[in-house]
């Protein structure tokens, strides 16, 4: 039998989530709306990326999970909601794919943040289901390596910089939100590549303008101290994801092929790879974790440190500020 999921938040992300898992082989049963006014309208989204979907429409989180029973949820719903959504999914027995940030409750609830994250986690850990956060650029992970090794770069870089660009749009567009919103990726690929490094925050120093926040600083791993550089930022042209090891930058280009399925393109200088869709192979972990086979691509564990140093960046960047 496939596995039943649920996606909780269509409108944006959501309905790319409802695609991967039909592509995955899943069942998507159901889908929870804001209001009963935008059922209909997220029942079109979700059939224009999933046409054979035959699944039905809640604006009732609680009353979904109890008649639809589904295996899994996606929660897409805006951060604030994103601890609520998870709590009630895993209270009644289902595995949890949320989106980043895995809990945002603003700027002046830091440390309610931090514990509704750990409250998650440790949720699901007691009822022994499978958490993951949906930053699915640590997928790059295993290309990169690949690509530095081809390319003879030393393993310790004398530095890193990762560049997460993203289209205007109305909210979250400067400052503490913009970094929230888009961190998360560059951050997961750092504790990919380093997943028992440490957050060193002595030296750090942030730039920052309309549309973008960047900040420096340093991580300390296997008794190397790596400096960092982390670039978020919104604008309408043509958008930046990269990282670069040193000096050498390999870029991430999403496209569509002529089969209609997203792929990536990564590319550097006089080079460039194709792969599989970062989200996708994060749905596709997800997916085999619930089946039993391996772990997710962000599982609890990882998610926990990386809202730990989302937090502490925040908060540095406020005290800073004040100054």
């Amino acid at each position: 039998m496939p596995i039943r999921v649920a996606v909780i938040g269509v409108r944006g992300v959501g309905k790319f989530h409802a695609q991967w898992f039909a592509k995955e082989g899943c069942e998507v049963v159901a889908f929870v709306s804001s209001s009963p006014e935008t059922i209909a309208q997220n029942e079109t989204a979700i059939k224009s990326v999933v046409p054979n979907f035959r699944g039905r429409g809640y604006c009732d989180l609680r009353e979904m999970l109890e008649k639809e029973r589904p295996d899994a949820v996606s929660v897409c719903s805006p951060h604030h909601l994103h601890a609520e959504h998870c709590f009630e999914a895993l209270r009644h027995g289902v595995h949890v794919l949320c989106e980043k940030p895995l809990v945002w409750l603003g700027q002046d609830k830091l440390d309610e943040s931090l514990e509704q994250t750990r409250k998650v986690v440790n949720e699901a850990k007691e009822r022994g289901l499978k958490f993951a956060v949906n930053t699915q650029y640590a997928a790059s992970v295993p290309h990169l390596r690949q690509i530095w090794g081809e390319q003879g770069l030393p393993q310790i870089p004398e530095r890193i910089t990762l560049t997460m660009e993203a289209k205007m749009r109305e909210r979250d567009t400067s400052g503490v939100n913009l970094w929230v919103d888009l961190a998360p990726h560059p951050l997961s690929i750092l504790l990919a590549l380093f997943p028992d490094a440490d957050l060193e925050l002595d030296d750090i120093e942030f730039e920052e303008s309309a549309d973008s926040l960047s900040a420096h600083f340093s991580i300390r791993w296997q008794n190397n101290r790596i400096p960092v550089t982390v670039r978020t930022r919104r604008h309408p042209g043509e958008l930046e994801r990269s990282v670069s090891w040193g000096e050498f930058k390999t870029e991430f280009v999403p496209f569509v092929g002529e089969d209609g399925i997203y792929r990536i393109r990564i590319k550097w200088d006089k080079g460039e790879r194709i792969v599989e869709d970062f989200m996708q192979v994060s749905i596709r972990q997800f997916v085999k974790a619930v089946l039993g086979e391996g772990m997710p691509l962000c599982d609890a564990e990882m998610a926990m440190k990386q809202m730990e140093w989302l937090i502490a960046l925040v908060r540095k960047y406020l005290t800073m500020r004040r100054w």
